[in-house]
C-alpha cells in the first residue's frame, strides 16, 4: 500500500510540474558574401574550468553518486579497435560537469559527467551559447559515415543538460552535413552546409538558424 502512495505521489507531482515549451529552429537561407559578412560578429564562450582531479596512470577517476567512473587509457599507439586515450578537459563548476576528451579507434569523442552519474557523449566538442545557458553539437556523418550526421542543441535546466533539438537524417533528407557552426547570440547560429545531393558534390550553402 505504501509503495502504491509513493507512486501515486511522483505522478501527482510530475503531472503538476510545467513543461518547458518546444524549441523550434528555422533555417534561413544566406549567400556566401552574408554569411562571411556574419561570420565576422560569431561568439566564442569559454565557461570557467577548474582542475580538480589529476590523470594517474593512464586513469581519469570520477567519483559520482553511483560509484567511481574510471576512464582508463587502452592500446596507445596500436591498431587494437579496442584502444583508447583520455584527456581530462577539467570541470565546469557552473553546471557541475567533468569533461573529457577521448581519442578512440577511428573517432574522437566528448564527454560530460555530473556528479549524479549522468553521462553525455558527443562527436565534437560543445559550443556553448553567449550566455552558456545552451551549447551545440554539429557532428558530420556523411563524408565520414564513422560519425552519426546530426546537430544537437541543449539547454541547461534543472540542474543537468537537457536536448531540446534535433537533426538527424531521418529528420531532414541526408543530402548534406554540418561543416561548420557557430553562435551569433543566444538564439541564432550560423551554420556552414557541405551538400552531397545535386550536381555539385562537396560544394557549400549557408544558413542562419532561429531559435524559438
Amino acid at each position: 500500500m505504501k509503495l502504491t502512495w509513493l507512486l501515486l505521489l511522483a505522478l501527482l507531482i510530475g503531472a503538476s510540474l510545467p513543461k518547458a515549451p518546444p524549441v523550434h529552429v528555422t533555417f534561413s537561407s544566406l549567400t556566401k558574401e552574408a554569411y562571411l559578412t556574419a561570420k565576422k560578429t560569431a561568439v566564442v564562450t569559454k565557461p570557467k574550468v577548474t582542475f580538480p582531479l589529476k590523470k594517474q596512470k593512464g586513469r581519469i577517476v570520477i567519483p559520482t553518486v553511483k560509484g567511481q567512473k574510471v576512464f582508463q587509457d587502452k592500446g596507445i599507439g596500436t591498431d587494437d579497435s579496442e584502444q583508447g586515450e583520455y584527456i581530462y578537459l577539467g570541470y565546469l563548476p557552473q553546471f557541475e560537469y567533468h569533461t573529457v576528451e577521448a581519442h578512440l579507434w577511428e573517432r574522437t569523442q566528448w564527454f560530460l559527467l555530473d556528479k549524479q552519474g549522468r553521462q553525455l557523449a558527443f562527436y565534437d566538442a560543445p559550443l556553448y551559447s553567449p550566455d552558456a545557458k545552451s551549447f551545440v553539437v554539429a557532428s558530420p556523418g556523411i563524408e565520414y559515415g564513422v560519425y552519426p550526421n546530426e546537430i544537437l542543441l541543449y539547454r541547461f535546466e534543472n540542474h543537468h543538460w537537457r536536448e531540446i533539438w534535433k537533426v538527424e537524417p531521418s529528420v531532414e533528407p541526408a543530402t548534406w552535413e554540418p561543416n561548420e557552426i557557430c553562435w551569433l547570440s543566444n538564439s541564432t547560429l550560423l551554420l556552414q552546409k557541405k551538400m552531397w545531393g545535386g550536381r555539385k558534390p562537396g560544394s557549400f550553402t549557408y544558413a542562419k538558424l532561429e531559435i524559438r
